[in-house]
């Protein structure tokens, strides 16, 4: 039997890009249209590779 009824959480949603040729990661805001996979633009950090979408998550709003 319960008690409290669970409290709702609000989620911010965020896409984690990695550059095929470097590795290097970044965060950033959910944009509409982002999915697994999907390519982007260009890695700012090496210049000669691509950056992809390798995870979308959403993070607890407090």
């Amino acid at each position: 039997m319960r008690l409290f009824k669970k409290k709702e959480e609000v989620l911010d949603p965020y896409t984690v890009e990695q550059c095929n040729s470097c590795n290097k990661t970044s965060k950033r805001k959910f944009k509409e249209g982002d999915h697994v996979f999907k390519m982007t633009e260009k890695c700012a950090s090496c210049g000669n590779g691509q950056m992809m979408v390798a995870k979308i998550f959403g993070e607890v709003v407090k």
